[in-house]
């Protein structure tokens, strides 16, 4: 295909780096976590005056927007659809069960492979060559890929590209947690552990060959230079637009707030927690007060037993997450199970919010039980906690306004914009201007 004149322009106009980011889904509506991440990511590089272009995936049940009610014409150069992943629920028995010997073998054997615990649906599609074909077309000096595509840096670093893994999680961490916690019938625990294991080796063999590594905290950074040593590893936080996501107006109400996608089960072990073990206590000292629930792929049985409880709101998939946090005057984050730094509580502290959250989801952020946030793991802790805040106007607002603080010191999208200038490969590498 020929260059378009905004190439051209782009490419001879200036040194800085052609930049491809790579997606597992179209980043728009941005309600979940993940999507505000891919969303981040584009504006981070657009922001560093990358040539930037885009390689989406998309997902069943997930119908792309229309690229003209998006921002991603202002932010990115250039975006092309790579195809729909294959449906998990659409593989075979036989399929899966292959999957899952050949993790178990290849990961205990430290063995390279072409498929992983969670690329399966998109390695079934051709996904590794559909994004060597971007590369090479959009003359891509580097490649951006989420950490559970690590595998496809070994073709384009053989093809001349640079990878940057967006380590999004830290896979063996996340499957050894997965093992831990959901680990316990023997069928169960043997597809974890063969995911745990081939995840492990993923990491190890292909970290290697990315240039860079974008972690989203201080200890998954330190996580990730001790598998992957002599790689750049930066800490690329889950940020916001700080002047984008700015507190709405204070609220009185009694409403307490959950959002995530329910597919992802410790969201929805999140959200029977609150409904069936938090807040039976709260309305008992706050009659008023609902619990909302926000998110797609809620399970018809949860949905039809929530929808029993007469103190809960199902509000379905939103297509702004604001819909949830304008409605809420705190946010409770029960999670027990996390991957990176979840955007639920960055969001939360971004809006201003007083959040209730676990201890396994604030673990190395630097927050600070009862200055910027409540920390509570048992269903009466946590309901005390939401209950406290509810009655104390005083409290819930000084909670809400050092959280807002802490957003902007470690979370703000300027200050990760700054961290990337100062350390990554994608600020200090100038293209030679006669390519």
């Amino acid at each position: 295909m020929p260059v378009t004149e905004k190439e051209l322009s782009t490419s001879q106009g200036r040194s800085a780096p052609r930049a491809l980011t790579v997606l597992p889904d179209f980043p728009f509506p941005a309600t979940t976590g993940l999507h505000l991440r891919m969303v981040s990511n584009l504006e981070l590089v657009h922001r560093l005056g990358c040539f930037s272009a885009l390689l989406y995936f998309s997902t069943e049940g997930r119908e792309p927007a229309p690229l003209e009610s998006t921002p991603l014409a202002q932010i990115c150069d250039e975006v092309r659809h790579g195809g729909l992943r294959f449906p998990h629920s659409d593989f075979s028995t036989a399929s899966l069960i292959g999957h899952k010997v050949d993790f178990l073998v290849r990961g205990a054997l430290g063995l390279p492979g072409k498929r992983y615990p969670f690329s399966t649906s998109y390695d079934r599609i051709g996904a590794a060559e559909i994004v060597l074909a971007e590369a090479r077309r959009v003359r891509a000096d580097f490649v951006i890929l989420p950490s559970f595509m690590l595998h496809y840096a070994a073709p384009l670093t053989n093809g001349g590209f640079r990878a940057i893994a967006d380590a999004i999680d830290v896979l063996t961490d996340l499957t050894a947690r997965f093992l831990s916690v959901y680990g316990k019938g023997a069928k169960s625990r043997l597809g974890l552990y063969s995911n745990y294991l081939a995840s492990r080796t993923q990491e190890r063999v292909f970290l290697a060959q990315c240039s860079e590594v974008w972690a989203t905290s201080p200890p998954e950074a330190e996580a990730l230079a001790r598998i992957a040593p002599g790689v750049n590893v930066i800490v690329v936080a889950n940020s916001l637009d700080e002047c984008v996501f700015q507190p709405g107006p204070e609220t009185t109400n009694e409403n307490v707030g959950f959002i995530g996608t329910y597919s992802s089960f410790p969201n929805l072990e999140a959200a029977r927690f609150l409904a069936e073990q938090v807040f039976p206590s709260v309305i008992q000292k706050n009659p008023s007060a609902r619990l909302k629930l926000a998110g797609a792929n809620l399970p018809a049985a949860d949905e039809t037993k929530l929808r029993s409880l007469g103190y809960v709101d199902l509000l379905g998939a939103v297509t702004e997450s604001n819909e949830l946090y304008s409605q809420c005057r705190v946010i409770a984050l029960p999670v027990f199970v996390r991957g990176g730094v979840p955007l639920k509580i960055v969001e939360a502290f971004a809006r201003e919010k007083a959040v209730v959250a676990s201890p396994e989801l604030v673990e190395g952020l630097g927050v600070r039980d009862g200055h910027d946030v409540l920390v509570r793991e048992n269903p009466e802790d946590f309901a005390l906690a939401i209950s406290s805040l509810l009655s104390d106007d005083a409290f819930c607002r000084r909670l809400g306004r050092n959280g807002r603080e802490t957003f902007m010191r470690n979370w703000s999208r300027s200050h990760t914009e700054e961290t990337l200038r100062q350390s990554s490969v994608l600020a200090s590498f100038r293209r030679d201007r006669t390519e």
